[in-house]
């Protein structure tokens, strides 16, 4: 979706990816740069923003990469990004205005460049993340493996795992979609990931799977394909590399079996999110 226009994007356009979730440490930045790196790896065009000026992890990851190619002098290719930092402008309007200015000229910089463009957001409710939820063709929400994430969603049962009521989260994203309906008549598809997967007990990832079925049903969203809990992720966090690069003995990381599960992964949810 172009932002400057309010419609909907048109061919020469990219597909607009948002990771999105008001609650912290679900992996959303480390997702972003697996599934950035992992489009680019299937040879398209790929771009990104980091809506999370202040941490600003994805631009770090995206600038350690620049850095670890200069280092190594190996032909590593860094995709195009801006980071945009929240307004600091005291008056309400001025601020939007001001984070609507800095949103829109870095949308309109690489939507004609790329195929994909990737936004990370911070956690919480802010005006630009709504401005992202809104433009979105595909919002992914990574949960963590567990019921205090799953129940930034909503309320079940602790029973039947039936949905007693939707939390903040869910509304702000139904709401986010409804304004996108209003203006394309088709909203966005909303994914959700079950990221930094354990080994936990069968039973208890039962209970989880029920109760994300439900709340996903009640949502409009889908389930996707799992990402696991790997180390290897943020071994390679440091020097800007993921698990589609190369790794040698230059890199100090040895490729595992583990690593080739990650890619697989990545891979997966990939496919899954080009058949929507």
């Amino acid at each position: 979706m172009s932002i400057s226009s309010g419609k909907p994007a048109e061919n020469n356009t990219s597909r607009v990816i948002v990771l999105g979730n008001e609650k912290g440490g679900t992996g959303k930045t480390t997702l972003a740069i697996h599934l950035l790196l992992g489009l680019q790896a299937k040879g398209a065009r790929v771009a990104a923003i980091d809506l999370d000026g202040r941490a600003a992890g994805f631009s770090k990851f995206l600038e350690n990469r620049e850095a670890w190619a200069k280092h190594s002098r190996q032909n590593i290719y860094t995709p195009p990004f801006f980071t945009v930092s929240p307004s600091q402008n005291k008056d309400v309007a001025q601020r939007e205005q001001e984070d609507f200015a800095a949103f829109a000229g870095a949308v309109e910089k690489l939507e004609h460049i790329s195929d994909y463009l990737i936004l990370d957001l911070p956690s919480g409710d802010t005006y630009l993340g709504r401005l992202a939820h809104s433009m979105a063709d595909i919002l992914i929400t990574p949960l963590n493996d567990g019921f205090l994430d799953v129940n930034i969603l909503g309320d079940v049962d602790d029973e039947d795992f039936s949905v007693k009521h939707i939390n903040p989260y869910g509304k702000y994203v139904l709401d986010c979609l409804n304004r996108r309906k209003n203006i394309d008549g088709k909203g966005f598809t909303w994914l959700l990931v079950k990221n930094r997967v354990s080994s936990l007990g069968a039973k208890h990832k039962l209970k989880i799977d029920k109760a994300l079925n439900n709340l996903a049903k009640k949502l409009g969203a889908k389930i996707a394909t799992n990402i696991g809990d790997r180390v290897i992720f943020r071994e390679l966090y440091a020097m800007g590399l993921s698990v589609f690069d190369v790794l040698d003995k230059q890199t100090g990381v040895k490729a595992t079996a583990s690593h080739n599960e990650a890619k697989k992964e990545v891979l997966d949810l990939i496919e899954y999110i080009d058949s929507k």
